[in-house]
């Protein structure tokens, strides 16, 4: 689908370019809007009434957040400070507790964790209360956030912390370009629930930074997307470029080693390329 849009695209484009009538131009224009609004996935409002954006955001997230290697955790047991530790989770999925040896905890929540650690204690310490075992997350290494920007053409991994927030992430991957629609940039929380659909939330990112509006600025889920669209007329541009300079890499390549060529990188085809004192790969072995 997404590659019959492109070719769509590259086609009107052309043909305004051999023609160049005003009737060829708005109806490129209304076609690019058409099939920016067009779409064969649906999508759920991600809440931003949310109780992640709240105070007690961390505390909700530990009955979510599920642990895998290499995430740091530590456990306390009240009163009984040796038998805590702060452990990575190795990539078996094990980590070491004292007293009790090697404790799979791949896949589970914190919650989940603090059960199986109680219960397993219970065999010891007799009249133990769960709430006496406390387990957190140290550092969040085994998830990611992603930003991919259109007009920055990449993707940045951003490492989960459990308190982070879109600004945060922007900020933090640093891929925004001029022809960013600013306005409509979009998170999408994927789900591996086939019943459910993924959600998505649409923000303005001029309403946080310029207006101070933060009700949009939610905390993020592990592998939540922010993705930063381009304006029409630079979604335009990028398709223009590709059409015009197909082979602009290739040609990049060709003058760079005809520049080579005529010594601009000390590379001469007969000796070789020569670096400081006149070494050269062409004397190696001689």
């Amino acid at each position: 689908m997404i590659l019959f849009i492109v070719n769509c695209v590259k086609f009107l484009i052309f043909t305004v370019i051999c023609k160049g009538s005003i009737m060829q131009k708005k109806t490129i224009l209304m076609l690019l809007c058409f099939f920016s609004f067009a779409g064969c996935t649906n999508f759920d409002q991600i809440k931003t009434s949310s109780p992640l954006i709240q105070e007690n955001r961390l505390e909700v997230l530990n009955g979510k957040y599920r642990l895998a290697p290499p995430d740091v955790i530590e456990i306390q047991v009240q009163d009984n400070p040796d038998i805590g530790t702060r452990t990575t989770i190795s990539p078996d999925g094990n980590i070491f507790l004292p007293l009790l040896g090697d404790i799979y905890v791949e896949g589970l929540t914190l919650l989940e964790v603090r059960g199986k650690v109680h219960n397993l204690l219970g065999r010891f310490l007799k009249d133990l209360p769960e709430e006496s075992v406390s387990v957190q997350v140290l550092t969040y290494n085994s998830k990611k956030v992603y930003v991919y920007s259109y007009g920055g053409g990449s993707v940045k991994a951003v490492p989960f912390t459990g308190d982070l927030r879109i600004l945060d992430v922007i900020a933090q991957a640093a891929v925004l370009a001029r022809t960013d629609n600013f306005k409509k940039i979009k998170v999408v929380r994927g789900t591996n629930d086939p019943d459910k659909n993924p959600q998505r939330l649409v923000l303005n990112l001029n309403d946080i930074v310029r207006k101070g509006n933060t009700e949009k600025n939610i905390v993020l889920m592990p592998n939540d997307v922010v993705y930063i669209p381009p304006t029409i007329l630079g979604f335009v541009g990028y398709k223009l470029k590709d059409l015009l300079f197909p082979v602009q890499p290739v040609t990049q390549i060709g003058q760079t080693y005809g520049y080579a060529q005529t010594g601009g990188l000390g590379f001469n085809p007969q000796r070789g390329a020569s670096f400081g004192g006149g070494s050269s790969f062409g004397n190696i072995g001689q």
